[in-house]
């Protein structure tokens, strides 16, 4: 082990003074491989805690099995809280979690177009809420194709300055003192790459758009460039020649009083003003999803959507501004589309702070217990669902009759209550 550090170390060293000198990128991005493309050399790097969070769909992308998944999870960062082991845990080892941090349905719609041409593919889980349906959400920000292209054309991987950057913040983590000082005589243009996609502008940083902070509910600058959709509706069309009606009494208004946590209560108040204030409905993102519900009907594959939940709290907020209707209407028209998991209502388990880290992320025994409930819903072996119902806790999706607490039917749209889960289903075939 020690032998393998002194290795690591003297590759570092030179490498550093190759930058130093003004050489290309290529050799560095090859040995230090930061989004693992080769993992040609062993420098006892921890490249996802770093990597990852530079790039989400870089990342994914990269670590996309060869020959496709089975199973594949698409979102932002609560879908991506549904991690790879919590399925294989459950016997769905072919299951890929492709979901990013801070993403766009834009995102979702791109990844889509990618893992669609794998014919192992038999499973869609889109993490998806209302507030992704403002064209304005993220500035329209779109990282996939740059990922794609990146991860398609080995070349533009070896030599970009951006992948140099991300790897030396890699290796800065591993060798303080020997990178301390190299990195202020590094060349200037690697240490201040900028982002150059479709959707945003060239002069907004990659560390602005794609840190660790790029995630759902967080304020991103309103960057330049324009998004793919621009032209937003205004309010939902059900299309059903009915109003809500009989649905609202599952709806009632949010009362709750306690002291929140700071963080948490920073976000209701400052994020859930940002979110709601101006939100909009874009038909056209909406389009999307029919898109891809279309396609898996068509193509045999299995869809499912998973609203995941908020503190009641920022439940309120969403109605404080006229939205909650809007809010409702949305699980009728993804029913429409596909079954709907949805987790985001007063209940006992998003009153309870406990299974949250803030007010819109929840914890990893409520990350663990989504995926039992969902797989229970998805899969036909005995063992894996005798599995996950050794999850069960707080969390009981209605899919047994047992499990069930309230079913309501309007001869179009079926919805069942179990314990902190609702599951939304189409019923006018």
């Amino acid at each position: 082990m020690a032998k393998r550090s002194r290795t690591g170390l003297l590759c570092t060293a030179a490498l550093g003074l190759a930058l130093v000198a003004g050489l290309a990128p290529t050799a560095f991005n090859a040995i230090v491989d930061p989004f693992e493309f080769n993992n040609a050399f062993e420098l006892e790097l921890n490249k996802q805690r770093i990597s990852e969070k530079a790039h989400y769909p870089l990342w994914k992308f990269a670590h996309y099995p060869a020959g496709g998944a089975d199973t594949v999870i698409l979102g932002d960062s609560r879908a991506r809280a549904l991690r790879d082991k919590y399925w294989h845990e459950l016997g769905l080892g072919a299951a890929y979690n492709f979901a990013y941090g801070g993403a766009t349905i834009h995102e979702i719609y791109e990844t889509f177009l990618h893992v669609r041409q794998d014919p192992k593919l038999k499973r869609l889980i889109i993490g998806i809420q209302l507030r992704s349906f403002d064209p304005d959400h993220k500035g329209g920000m779109n990282r996939v194709p740059e990922a794609a292209a990146l991860t398609e054309n080995p070349f533009d991987y070896y030599t970009s300055w951006f992948v140099t950057r991300v790897g030396w913040r890699n290796v800065a983590a591993r060798y303080p003192e020997t990178i301390n000082g190299l990195t202020n005589l590094m060349p200037r243009f690697a240490r201040t790459a900028k982002a150059d996609g479709p959707t945003y502008s060239a002069e907004t940083s990659l560390g602005k758009l794609l840190g660790p902070d790029a995630c759902f509910g967080c304020e991103l600058p309103n960057v330049g460039g324009q998004a793919i959709f621009v032209a937003p509706s205004k309010g939902l069309n059900l299309g059903l020649g009915r109003g809500f009606g009989d649905w609202a009494v599952y709806w009632p208004a949010v009362s709750i009083e306690r002291d929140l946590p700071s963080k948490f209560e920073r976000q209701v108040l400052k994020n859930g003003l940002s979110d709601w204030k101006s939100f909009e409905f874009s038909e056209e993102l909406w389009g999307r999803l029919v898109e891809i519900a279309d396609w898996s009907r068509t193509s045999g594959v299995e869809l499912l959507f998973v609203i995941p939940p908020t503190i009641p709290e920022m439940q309120a907020r969403l109605a404080e501004f006229g939205h909650a209707a809007a809010n409702q209407r949305l699980r009728v028209r993804l029913a429409e589309l596909a079954p709907v998991v949805d987790l985001d209502f007063d209940n006992a388990l998003t009153r309870d702070i406990a299974n949250f880290s803030d007010a819109y992320h929840f914890s990893a025994p409520v990350a663990r217990g989504i995926v039992g409930e969902v797989t229970q819903l998805i899969s036909n072996e005995p063992e894996t669902i005798a599995l996950a119902r050794k999850r069960r806790g707080d969390l009981v999706c209605p899919v047994r009759p047992e499990d069930t607490n309230h079913v309501f039917n309007d001869g179009i749209v079926e919805m069942k209550e179990g314990t902190g889960c609702r599951v939304w289903s189409w019923t006018n075939d």
